[in-house]
């Protein structure tokens, strides 16, 4: 199975499709970079159009995101993402070219239904974020309750919109959730090693609903497109400092695959422990968030590996940086911020957050020459196309965030100093996510085996 960029990675979009994906403005090319693409000053005059009826006031949004702990790996990618795009939308003249945004940032810590709640009652035009799936299961019924937009960063759990809010007007993500990272893997499993290799599968997850809900829904995919028999499943806690168990049962069982949602300080502590065991030497990992690592995880670690991971909707290169300015400009600027090694897919979860909620505003106003109401913006924000330097992305009518994903072998770059992803296979989100209206559990059930 070859795998190929859609068409929407391509150079080949026209100008009249582009000007109709992004509006047009001033900060939609700034986030997008097409005044480079355009380069006949027709962005800025369109920008200049829809100030009329629009106030001069600041736009305050609020983040929520982990700035600190073990989840802040996560957590400082995306405000780092959040803060080059608001940096952006304000040097090309803010919203509308008269609204500049600033954007307060909390800690989404161990009570983030108290700093959601607080930043509606200090008047937020917009939330962006949560990281967590439990703390964006918390917040989404409030979103809705308070009638006020939020684009979710990450919290990717895959019954957001199948289960907690089932119906939503004002909550948004735009983000790959789970089962579209999960379902990339499975597929990228079979094109390495092809669905008549793949007899036994294991799993290392991480101990709580996430890696429960992934080890689930790969076991579902892969045995789909192999029929392979699930031989281990395991589940350590968030920071265990000893996956041996795990790595000897692994080397007993000497599965084809290795299936792993775990993330972060965890893939350091797996990866350095299961090279020191030779577990490489029997499976190969393939693993959704490994790369979330790729600034932490040591290049001796990584030697001798035999190691696949996803990159969510974002892998620099993929579109080639010079597609989509600021490509390269974003991932040179992305590594002089404090925290960011290089840009990871959660990068893109701050930055594409923002993005996508700036050029519906933007879309807008060009609609209706005034700035919008949060319903008018809604409105839009459904089936809403626009680019960012991760390519195209579609926010989809039930919400979902809808773009293209990657994966690739993991290795370590002495030049970068941080993992990167080799031989990057692109799937498109047509062939990882369900339709709108169907579940994902209904949609792999319907695959044919």
């Amino acid at each position: 199975m070859k795998r190929t960029t859609t068409d929407h990675d391509s150079e080949g979009i026209g100008r009249r499709q582009l000007l109709s994906a992004i509006g047009g403005s001033a900060v939609a090319a700034a986030l997008a970079g097409c005044s480079t693409l355009l380069s006949d000053g027709e962005t800025a005059d369109q920008g200049g159009q829809s100030g009329g009826g629009i106030s001069d006031e600041p736009i305050q949004a609020g983040l929520l995101t982990f700035t600190r702990g073990a989840p802040g790996v996560l957590g400082i990618q995306a405000q780092r993402g959040a803060e080059l795009a608001v940096q952006r939308i304000n040097e090309a003249g803010g919203i509308g070219g008269q609204r500049e945004i600033e954007l307060d940032v909390v800690n989404e810590g161990s009570n983030p239904l108290d700093s959601y709640n607080q930043f509606i009652e200090e008047g937020k035009e917009v939330t962006f974020g949560p990281i967590s799936s439990g703390t964006h299961s918390q917040i989404a019924p409030e979103v809705e309750k308070n009638e006020v937009i939020n684009v979710g960063t990450d919290g990717t759990v895959t019954t957001l919109y199948e289960e907690t809010v089932t119906d939503p007007t004002y909550s948004f993500r735009f983000q790959n959730y789970d089962i579209m990272e999960v379902v990339t893997m499975a597929r990228e499993a079979v094109e390495r090693i092809g669905a008549d290799n793949i007899s036994t599968v294991a799993g290392v997850n991480p101990g709580y609903s996430f890696g429960e809900d992934e080890m689930r829904v790969f076991t579902q995919a892969i045995q789909k497109l192999t029929d392979a028999e699930i031989v281990y499943e395991g589940f350590p806690e968030l920071g265990a400092s000893d996956m041996s168990n795990h790595i000897t049962s692994i080397n007993n069982e000497e599965p084809d695959v290795t299936f792993s949602s775990l993330w972060g300080g965890d893939v350091t502590t797996f990866v350095r422990q299961a090279n020191a065991n030779d577990m490489f030497e029997n499976t190969t990992v393939f693993g959704t968030t490994l790369y979330s690592a790729a600034g932490d995880v040591p290049g001796d670690a990584l030697a001798g590996t035999d190691i696949y991971s996803g990159s969510r909707n974002y892998y620099w290169g993929k579109p080639a940086l010079g597609n989509w300015q600021p490509g390269r400009e974003l991932f040179d600027a992305a590594t002089q911020q404090d925290g960011v090694t290089v840009p990871t897919a959660h990068y893109m979860s701050g930055y594409g957050a923002v993005t996508a909620w700036a050029t519906a505003v933007e879309k807008a106003i060009e609609l209706l020459g005034t700035y919008p109401s949060q319903e008018q913006i809604a409105q839009v924000l459904e089936g809403h196309g626009f680019f960012t330097p991760a390519g195209y992305h579609n926010m989809a009518e039930d919400h979902q965030g809808a773009s293209n994903s990657f994966a690739g072998q993991m290795v370590y770059d002495d030049d970068l100093g941080a993992a990167r992803l080799d031989d990057v296979n692109t799937y498109a989100a047509t062939e990882t996510a369900p339709p709108p209206g169907v579940t994902g559990s209904d949609w792999l059930d319907s695959w044919s085996a």
